[in-house]
């Protein structure tokens, strides 16, 4: 129980750090969706469900499954959030 309330915690807490920066534009979200060999059937269909989230909410969504998207200083500062789907 002590592990899923320190989860929850930061999970507010880095939400609520994000939404209060001002981005101009829609936001952007970044999908990683790398894998150590098994690639499941449902990381598809998990990501066209964001993508559909993201036409009905008015914001973006971009995807990668190359890790090479980490390695630049300002790669990820164009994103709200980025979701690990794996």
């Amino acid at each position: 129980m002590k592990k899923i309330l320190v989860f929850m915690l930061l999970a507010s807490t880095c939400l609520y750090f994000s939404c209060n920066k001002k981005r101009s534009g829609k936001p952007r979200v970044l999908v990683f969706s790398k894998t150590a060999g098994y690639v499941h059937a449902s990381i598809p269909k998990g990501i066209a469900a964001i993508q559909k989230l993201g036409n009905e909410n008015n914001f973006d969504v971009d995807t990668t499954s190359n890790a090479t998207a980490f390695n630049y200083d300002d790669s990820l500062k164009n994103y709200a959030t980025v979701i690990f789907l794996t």
